[in-house]
């Protein structure tokens, strides 16, 4: 090998390192086309609203102020759902401001309420009736699991539909995160939140396991309202 033969070789190597780089990194994230994530997705969202007949969960609500280390109140709710009629709760305790029990944890209790109702949780489903999806070509990690990332476009004006992001495990298809402002304010006290819902699995299931909302507004400033879901205890419809 001469000279100029042994200069060309060194000269290719960063060359094919790069083209190697990019077609790698490229796919790393997608090994599924987008529309076969999304269908897998689709499936697994609605096989959780058509194989849960009954679940029964703890739900702890914080409201935080300004920044402060301290609650402004506190309210631990038992929760029933039931596939046929919705949700009922029965307040096992609160304390704190009673304003901010009123304005701030009563309306997420109702929220929950409202989008759990048999006549309205079809209409507010991680599904392509609801929503436009985009699945971002690069996967993400979210809690120690590999994630595909859906980015949320609702196709209506919604307070119970995100504009955000979606994390789903890439293995189970089941629900990691979702991250994203309202898409209609659902209050003049509120402004238009950030509501972040991290899931976890569940006998087989994604469930929420801890939430976050938190709103700016000149008037209140900044409040955050923190809520643990634990003690699950879930029952299968098994009807076909």
């Amino acid at each position: 090998m001469n000279t100029l033969e042994r200069r060309l070789l060194v000269m290719s190597i960063p060359i094919v390192l790069l083209v190697s780089c990019a077609i790698n990194c490229g796919t790393v994230g997608l090994a599924e086309s987008p529309d076969t994530v999304i269908t897998h997705v689709e499936a697994v969202i609605r096989a959780r609203f058509e194989h849960i007949g009954k679940y029964v969960v703890r739900e702890h609500y914080a409201v935080y102020r300004n920044g402060a280390a301290e609650t402004a109140a506190e309210q631990t709710v038992q929760v029933t759902y039931q596939k046929s009629t919705g949700i009922t709760y029965t307040t096992v305790s609160k304390v704190g401001s009673s304003m901010w029990l009123s304005r701030a944890i009563e309306p997420a209790l109702e929220s929950e309420r409202e989008v759990n109702d048999v006549t309205t949780r079809h209409q507010v489903m991680l599904t392509a009736d609801n929503y436009e999806f985009e699945v971002d070509p690069v996967k993400d990690s979210v809690n120690g699991r590999d994630c595909f990332v859906l980015d949320l476009k609702p196709r209506r004006r919604s307070p119970y539909l995100l504009n955000g992001k979606a994390w789903v495990d890439a293995k189970t298809y089941l629900l990691v995160r979702i991250r994203g402002t309202q898409s209609r304010s659902s209050s003049l006290f509120a402004g238009v939140p950030l509501i972040t819902r991290d899931f976890a699995p569940i006998s087989g299931f994604a469930m929420v396991a801890h939430e976050e909302i938190e709103a700016h507004t000149f008037l209140f400033g900044q409040t955050v309202i923190k809520i643990d879901y634990d003690a699950y205890d879930i029952q299968r419809d098994e009807r076909p």
